[in-house]
């Protein structure tokens, strides 16, 4: 084990909640801000292994609408909330939907170049409190939607999600049915999931306000056991009568936060760690903005190249369903059976808060691979404003 490798030592995250804007009191983290959620990931994190604070060399956050009770004042507030010390240095950053996958693997360098031995990476969203539509403190600039020399980025689309996943959809072929019959079996695996248990080995119980009451939350909230592929194929379109994008094979809106411990071999031999697994690579591309969900194929080609590893050597992906179109598009590009993509569902069932989702599908994955018995892993997600992120994970 070589002390400049980087080992995933630990994952937990809350479950995520259903956002409603316009009904917040339907949201079972309503009653909370998300730097206190990832807060007591924080403080959970450090008091269950055992970390003493002073080894702990960065905090970083992933938040993708920073605005509003977002702001992190530069990733301070999680750490206070979590009753870390004053001296437990901090970030955060915004690389949309990818920000806490992009989070790990600076921890990750960090640990590589010798800058770092413990580093705490993840990320927060809160969909309810911080939308991202009908929101007075996110303002793009129009002048990318007007003016000759931008229209290139065709931001009449590349700012509506809806729309580039209608586009990519359009350009690759792929059909209504295909990604109806995605999304449902979405669902049916992350029930698969909550019924065995699985989930539990990463969630944090935590105590919540809900019509009056103090309850735990412990379960995610948009997964549906009552979802059919009936009801799914009846659902309308979102933006055009001809469209093929419904609520049904798209991610919900949602609140939540998740949280990874990454830790150098040295740190892993001193403490005694049980990793789970190790980081390989890392890669990052950017794409056509008004097909957004293009954007995990150049990412991960990259990554695999620098892992010198191919498609078929990786067992088991986690590619992120903002839309089953992103997931069915990489799936085809790299020619990945079904059965080795999500397999205990995905942002469809089990939600999608923007800022939180790269360490759950990095830390879901490094367990499943423990728990399967697999080698190697591969994370990646699109993003908003035509990027992709991923990182390989190799099983300890």
């Amino acid at each position: 084990m070589n002390n400049d490798s980087v080992h995933i030592i630990d994952f937990k995250r809350s479950a995520f909640s259903r956002s409603r804007p316009q009904d917040p009191e339907r949201d079972m983290l309503n009653s909370m801000r998300m730097d206190e959620v990832l807060g007591k990931l924080i403080k959970d994190t450090v008091s269950r292994n055992g970390i003493n604070t002073e080894d702990i060399d960065d905090v970083i956050t992933g938040c993708a609408i920073q605005a509003d009770e977002n702001w992190t004042y530069g990733g301070r507030h999680p750490v206070f909330m979590g009753g870390m010390p004053f001296n437990v240095p901090s970030m955060s950053l915004d690389r949309a939907c990818s920000s806490s996958l992009n989070a790990i693997s600076i921890g990750a360098m960090e640990i590589m170049t010798g800058n770092s031995r413990i580093v705490l990476a993840g990320g927060m969203e809160h969909m309810t409190h911080v939308p991202l539509s009908n929101n007075p403190h996110v303002k793009p600039n129009m002048k990318l939607m007007v003016r000759p020399e931008f229209m290139k980025y065709q931001m009449n689309i590349s700012y509506n999600m809806l729309a580039t996943a209608e586009k990519l959809a359009a350009l690759r072929n792929i059909g209504r049915d295909e990604m109806d019959e995605y999304a449902y079996e979405s669902h049916l695996r992350a029930v698969k999931g909550q019924e065995e248990g699985f989930f539990k080995g990463e969630i944090l119980p935590i105590e919540v306000e809900n019509d009056g009451k103090t309850v735990i939350f412990d379960r995610d909230q948009a997964v549906r056991k009552d979802a059919t592929l009936d009801g799914m194929k009846k659902l309308k379109p979102i933006l055009k009568e001809d469209g093929v994008i419904t609520a049904g094979n798209s991610s919900p809106l949602n609140a939540g936060a998740s949280l990874v411990a990454l830790a150098s071999g040295e740190k892993v031999k001193e403490y005694g760690f049980s990793p789970m697994a190790r980081i390989l690579s890392f890669g990052w591309a950017g794409v056509d903005p008004s097909i957004m969900g293009e954007g995990p194929v150049p990412a991960t080609k990259k990554a695999l190249e620098r892992a010198g590893l191919k498609p078929d050597d990786i067992d088991l992906w986690e590619i992120n369903e903002a839309f089953a179109v992103v997931v069915l598009n990489a799936m085809k590009a790299f020619n990945i059976p079904r059965e080795k993509v999500n397999i205990y569902g995905g942002g469809i069932s089990i939600g999608h808060p923007l800022g939180a989702t790269g360490a759950r599908i990095a830390g879901t994955l490094a367990r499943e691979l423990k728990e399967k018995g697999k080698r190697y892993g591969v994370a990646t997600l699109c993003v908003g404003g035509g990027q992709g992120y991923s990182v390989v994970v190799e099983a300890e």
